[in-house]
């Protein structure tokens, strides 16, 4: 699931530096040399696949960013649900789980 919402995060990012310098995703397809149809994938705006960090990096050449400007701040935390307990193992006052025995 993180990797899910990590990868929309990040489309959202090129897509955004994308509008803003008035650029297509065939540009960008032909600047990075990643095929159309794989790009596509990876900057779907509903569910966009995982981006490979190589692939992140030619993205970012192509469009003359820094790579760690097209990954999500990490001032601006996004809420994270917290984890069920295992079957049989509660979680104490303190929010920790109890250790079985």
């Amino acid at each position: 699931m993180a990797g899910t919402l990590l990868s929309a995060r990040v489309a959202r990012t090129v897509r955004a530096v994308l509008a803003q310098k008035r650029l297509t995703q065939e540009w960008l397809s032909e600047a990075s040399g990643i095929p159309m149809r794989t790009l596509a994938r990876r900057l779907h705006v509903r569910h966009p696949s995982p981006m490979s960090i190589e692939e992140l990096a030619e993205i970012a050449a192509a469009l003359d960013v820094d790579m760690v400007d097209l990954l999500p701040s990490l001032d601006q935390p996004q809420p994270v649900r917290p984890r069920s307990a295992p079957t049989g193992v509660a979680a104490g006052p303190t929010g920790f789980r109890a250790s079985a025995k």
